[in-house]
């Protein structure tokens, strides 16, 4: 079964809080231009007595293994596909950055990636040309370099990949300022759970946090969002400062079948 994981707002934990006695969820969708548009409508299903744990629904739904598989083993995904291209991204970027820096000569950086449309030589011979500069230097012209020959593929993608990239060759901090730099104050209009992830991500990927730790806190996070606890229980620095920012968005994905 394949999985989506797009915003939820304050509500959805709500209803899903709700659901954890006994009740059966509605999923949320999101339309084309990418605003939240929840459609909660209850589903009839049999009522069962087991205990159900909407927080640790919700913190598996976040993959936080993809940042494990990217610097191990891609098995740690099993079936799961979001994982899975997630982590296969960032092993592409690692297989280009060993090209770059002199490491593997066996290939071009372009050769580590696969899922370009036909491009013409002279197109893929730019786009190779601008992916070491990227790698060395992940600013906002290396981007919009590498953009401008590669426009099939967002911006905050490529603000990910640079992150992922600064956190295994220079420190978790680097990282991290590089999305908060992106993004914005926590509390701005282009925060989602997503971003956060990605500040998880930073963590694994410099192995100054461990997967487990970050779904700890993730977990009391949305604890916070239910009325339980308080941003003073998270553990992580960073994610508390998060939390405790005026108008911060629930980290809660949705999942959608």
């Amino acid at each position: 079964m394949s999985r989506r994981i797009h915003h939820i707002n304050y509500m959805f934990i709500f209803l899903l809080f709700v659901a954890s006695a006994g009740g059966s969820m509605a999923v949320a969708q999101q339309d084309s231009n990418n605003q939240d548009q929840p459609l909660m409508t209850p589903v009839s299903g049999p009522v069962t007595n087991e205990p159900t744990d909407s927080r640790k629904f919700l913190v598996d739904q976040l993959d936080l293994r993809m940042y494990e598989a990217a610097v191990g083993d891609l098995s740690l995904c099993a079936d799961d596909k979001i994982c899975l291209k997630h982590a296969k991204r960032v092993k592409s970027w690692l297989c280009a950055a060993s090209v770059c820096d002199g490491t593997d000569k066996s290939k071009e950086p372009i050769a580590c990636f696969d899922g370009f449309s036909n491009p013409s030589i002279k197109v893929l011979d730019q786009i190779d040309a601008s992916i070491c500069p990227f790698i060395k230097f992940p600013s906002a012209e290396t981007g919009r370099a590498l953009l401008i020959h590669n426009p099939d593929m967002p911006e905050d993608d490529l603000i990910k990949v640079g992150a992922s990239l600064l956190a295994i060759k220079r420190s978790v901090a680097s990282c991290e300022d590089y999305i908060k730099n992106y993004v914005g104050p926590y509390g701005g209009p282009k925060w989602n759970y997503q971003w956060y992830r990605d500040l998880s991500g930073c963590r694994i990927l410099a192995h100054k946090s461990t997967r487990e730790q970050e779904e700890r806190d993730f977990y009391t996070w949305l604890g916070v969002v239910q009325g339980l606890g308080n941003c003073s229980d998270i553990v992580n620095s960073e994610m508390r400062k998060a939390c405790n920012a005026p108008g911060a968005i629930s980290p809660a994905p949705v999942y959608e079948q």
